[in-house]
Order: structure tokens, then sequence, then C-alpha cells
């Protein structure tokens, strides 16, 4: 089991994505500099990084409701193209656009979560209980790529 983990080099990519958003969050913090974060297209690597570096930054988005916000702020409000990561209305299983961008975050916030438990007001099941809806379809969240489309 460990060796197919491995050669999936998830836990490579959770280990960059937090330490660039470190990078963000001491950027910000030590150097007192404004920070541009931009990937190839604005709406995957982009709300990875502004999303974590914020949490680290700010104690409000380690709040239930302030998480929220934060995912409503930097992921649906800024476009995230949920349908086609996640394959939303898509018959076409193979399709190259879907990608686990959301998941990866998720994963951060909970590899967090249990390196700094006391500084969260949710914990792992609130995580899955996103998770959950994300694919559930039961609330048109996380359903469609941009506000006009919801």
């Amino acid at each position: 089991w460990l060796s197919n983990l491995e050669s999936t080099h998830w836990l490579e990519h959770i280990k960059l994505i937090l330490a660039g958003a470190l990078r963000i969050a001491d950027k910000v913090e030590s150097g007192k500099t404004s920070v541009v974060v931009h990937c190839s297209d604005g709406w995957d690597r982009t709300a990875q990084l502004t999303s974590l570096s914020l949490l680290m930054l700010d104690g409000y988005y380690r709040t239930i409701r302030g998480f929220e916000v934060l995912v409503e702020k930097e992921w649906l409000s800024f476009g995230h193209r949920f349908q086609l990561r996640v394959g939303h209305g898509d018959k076409n299983h193979a399709d190259a656009d879907r990608s686990p961008v959301f998941l990866q975050f998720i994963d951060c916030v909970w590899q967090m979560t249990r390196q700094f438990p006391t500084a969260f007001e949710f914990n792992e099941y609130f995580l899955i209980t996103i998770l959950d809806h994300l694919y559930s379809c039961l609330f048109g969240t996380f359903l469609c790529s941009s506000e006009q489309q919801r």
C-alpha cells in the first residue's frame, strides 16, 4: 500500500503546496511585503497557495465561519473550475481537465490541523463533510465553475 501511495507522488505534491504557502506567509509576515500569486491560469495552484497562506496568517480563517468565507472568496468567487476539475455532469471519465486540486487543498488543511489542532475551530470531520458534498451534488456550491453558472 505504501509503495502504491509513493508512486502517486501525492505526498510530495502536498509538501510542495504547503512549502509554497509557508513561503508566501513568511514573506507577508516577516518581510512585511505584498506578494503576487498567480499560476498559469489563476484558478488552481493560485487558490491553493493563497488559501493556505491566509489560513497560516489569520486565525479568523481557522474558524468554521472563516473557513467558509475563505472557500467562498478564494475558490468560488475567483472562479475555480469545479465542474471541470471534479467532472460533475461529464460522462467522459478520461477527461484531462479532471484534477484533485480542491482535494489537495483540503488534505493540506488536514495536515495543518494535525500539526496544530488547537489553532483550528474545526477538525477532520468538518473537512470530510466538505469533501462529501464536493462529490454529493446535494448543494449547488461545487457544481459549477463560476458565479454566473451557479
